[in-house]
């Protein structure tokens, strides 16, 4: 079929008339360019708002996190005022006196003014902006994108145009037919004009399969699971479909040629929304013997387990066919029988070029899609994971959080509030006095208020005529209030003697342990550690108590059985005495590890003297140490926390009690007589301070004994037999 015609112009010089076919191809292969080089573009814009919008969403989601944790500061500091408030009611004034302008208070109501403003720090406006930006930006973003995959959908359209065009100007040189569109997993005889060898066979025909498949005897074109086994070709054998737009398989044969094109895209796409794969088998054949020698390309998206082999015999050996391009697509060369010269037909040589490089063109434009197909799906992902509605979530959920917290503030602030009211008003200034005439005396622990002198009788030395005055009424000095002796402080409860009791001995040890390995609570080889530990003399040691700790803590477990004997042991090596801090640390035993009337030396004083508390008062004050403790005891262990705070001073020595009391007396000496009246009173309260504690039991000792104490009574030190502590 003739391509060109010829005509003569008036110079008689030939000109060249493009056949419409060939027109056609140019035509389409424009289009296609361009709209190839739209979808990248659209594709590129795509990508840069989408990048945006993940900013815009994080720059939301800091801004949200940073409301969150002004929430959380808010919640605590509300929680704080129903502390305090739980705090000032649990003070007993007759222990703890306090007035309103006391620190506690000021601190209390200081509690208020932090929570207000830890409220007041919640600012959604911020974020509530930062939030209606990135939805903006998702919203720009999937725009972009659909004008991405727009184009893309174009661009693939224009390709399959562009073949199609290919294919008719194939068909002008030869004999071309469309065969197996829009079907899935199917195949269809190809009548050949020559024969065609493979395996040693010549065949007359051959099948074509959908699935990028030609087999030879036997139609196996809708097997798309494995290689088929007739005798058989694949290239990108898969499961394959010509179901979308631009799809379908075209053969074409000359005297001395056969094309196979296959466009398709993978199950079970129905549409153009990505790009196409291209496979081609172009053979030359020797219409003498039936030998020929073909190329075989996939370009386009070909997947990773697509298979490129051939059979020559049924269910004979599977031969791979070597991929010879470089980079994306497969390219490679197969061929059948003696090697020949193709045969060029002269007048199709020129049309055949022109199809030729049609095709490489299209393949081209096909493969530059293959990163816009891959952005595409990243971008596509990327959008659908912006969610900004679990952003605007948290923030209403804090707005309304903001509205609780501040009408929780208002009744805890009442409550409070209503709390400091009920203690004493700070009481008026008293007014200063000039400091008195006389020096202060000495021995202030004696001294005794000064009674009210008389004017004595003025002497006469001669008789003086007696005159006579007016008749008037002597004045009389007042009669001075009869002074009140104060009232004698209470005898704080002794602290129990150390001495009291016999101390343990080893025989009695040994009874403790025994019914501990029976009780189960000690191992029989923890035991016999015990007892080759401590010496057989009758007498412990404090070094061997160190020695026993550090036996039995030696396997990383000190249990609540092996402390207890520890604490025995401990005791029985203070031989009366009390029990000293050193000691009970070097042991690596706490106050709560001993019985709670335990005699314990928690310090000196500055002359050397021991201070001697119990046991149960010494754990208790180490609460007040450290604030967080002391709160966290407020809940979880309130008697500790209250007798903390019943025995604050019980670790002061007799003598700094005594200094106090002087200081006291020294003060009411140095205002004067004028205030005389109010001695007693001031003596008496002072007095009562030195001797008591706030509890009103407890109290110091020297050492070797004497009085003090805390909540715990009596004085009857438990027997040391087994027993479960109570921590």
């Amino acid at each position: 079929m003739s391509q060109s015609s010829y005509a003569t112009d008036e110079l008689g010089s030939e000109q060249v008339v493009v056949s419409p076919a060939q027109q056609a191809v140019n035509s389409f292969l424009d289009t296609a360019t361009v709209e190839v080089q739209q979808a990248i573009a659209a594709t590129a814009a795509a990508t840069v708002t989408v990048t945006a919008a993940q900013t815009e969403v994080s720059q939301a989601t800091s801004a949200v996190s940073g409301v969150t944790q002004t929430v959380t500061v808010a919640q605590t500091s509300v929680a704080l005022v129903e502390i305090a408030t739980v705090t000032i009611n649990a003070i007993d004034l007759t222990v703890t006196p306090i007035n309103q302008g006391s620190q506690i208070v000021q601190d209390a109501k200081n509690t208020i003014t932090t929570a207000q403003t830890s409220i007041d720090n919640i600012a959604t406006s911020t974020a509530q902006v930062q939030i209606s930006e990135a939805v903006a930006a998702k919203t720009t973003a999937t725009t972009a994108q659909a004008t991405a995959q727009t184009e893309l959908t174009q661009a693939n359209i224009a390709i399959d145009n562009a073949q199609t065009a290919v294919n008719n100007l194939q068909a002008t040189i030869g004999t071309s037919t469309n065969v197996l569109s829009n079907v899935d997993d199917a195949g269809v005889i190809m009548n050949l004009p020559f024969d065609l060898l493979m395996g040693g066979t010549l065949y007359h025909n051959v099948y074509v399969g959908s699935n990028a498949t030609i087999t030879f005897g036997v139609n196996e074109g809708s097997n798309y699971w494995s290689t088929p086994t007739a005798p058989s070709i694949s290239i990108a054998g898969w499961d394959w479909t010509t179901w979308s737009t631009g799809t379908g398989i075209t053969y074409a044969t000359t005297g001395t040629s056969l094309d196979i094109a296959w466009d398709l895209r993978p199950f079970p796409q129905q549409d153009a929304s990505t790009q196409m794969a291209q496979v081609r088998f172009n053979a030359d054949v020797n219409p003498v013997n039936g030998a020929w020698q073909a190329n075989v390309t996939a370009t386009g998206p070909i997947p990773n387990q697509a298979r490129f082999n051939y059979r020559e015999t049924t269910n004979g050996t599977i031969n791979s066919i070597t991929d010879t391009n470089v980079g994306a697509g497969f390219a490679g060369h197969i061929s059948q029988g003696p090697a020949f010269t193709p045969y060029v037909d002269p007048n199709t040589e020129t049309v055949q070029a022109a199809v030729d490089a049609a095709n490489a063109t299209i393949a081209a434009l096909n493969q530059s899609l293959s990163p816009v197909v891959a952005q595409n799906t990243t971008n596509t992902s990327a959008i659908n994971a912006i969610s900004t509605t679990s952003l605007t979530n948290i923030l209403n959920s804090a707005v309304s959080t903001k509205t609780s917290l501040q009408t929780l503030l208002t009744t805890k602030a009442q409550g409070l509030t209503t709390a400091i009211n009920l203690l004493p008003e700070v009481p008026a200034p008293q007014p200063v006095l000039p400091p008195p005439p006389e020096p202060v005396y000495e021995g202030v622990p004696d001294f005794q208020p000064l009674p009210v002198e008389q004017s004595p009788e003025p002497v006469v030395d001669a008789p003086v005529e007696e005159v006579q005055q007016p008749t008037q009424e002597p004045e009389t000095a007042p009669e001075p209030e009869p002074e009140v002796a104060p009232e004698p402080a209470p005898t704080p409860e002794p602290i129990p003697d150390a001495a009291s009791e016999p101390p343990l001995t080893v025989e009695e040890l040994d009874s403790m342990i025994d019914d501990l390995v029976g009780n189960g609570e000690l191992s029989a080889s923890d035991a016999q550690t015990i007892l080759n530990t401590l010496s057989a003399d009758g007498e412990i040691t404090s070094e061997e108590v160190n020695n026993l700790s550090e036996v039995l803590s030696a396997d990383g477990e000190f249990t609540e059985a092996e402390r207890e004997v520890v604490a025995e042991a401990l005791i029985e090596a203070a031989n009366g005495e009390a029990v000293t801090a050193e000691d009970i640390q070097d042991a690596g035993l706490t106050y709560e590890d001993l019985p709670a009337t335990t005699p314990v030396e928690v310090r000196q004083d500055e002359n050397g003297n021991q201070v001697i508390i119990v046991a149960e008062v010494a754990a208790a004050l180490q609460l007040l140490e450290s604030p967080s403790e002391f709160v966290g005891a407020i809940f979880n262990d309130p008697g500790q926390a209250l007798t903390a705070v019943l025995n604050i001073g019980a670790d002061m020595s007799t003598e700094e009690r005594e200094e106090a009391t002087k200081m006291v007396v020294a003060t009411v000496i140095a205002s004067g007589a004028a205030i005389n009246a109010a001695t007693g009173a001031a003596t008496s309260a002072a007095t009562n301070a030195a001797g008591t504690t706030r509890g009103g039991t407890g109290g110091t000792a020297p050492k070797g004994g004497g009085t003090g104490g805390g909540p715990a009574s009596g004085n009857d030190k438990p027997k040391r037999t087994f027993r479960r502590r109570t921590k």
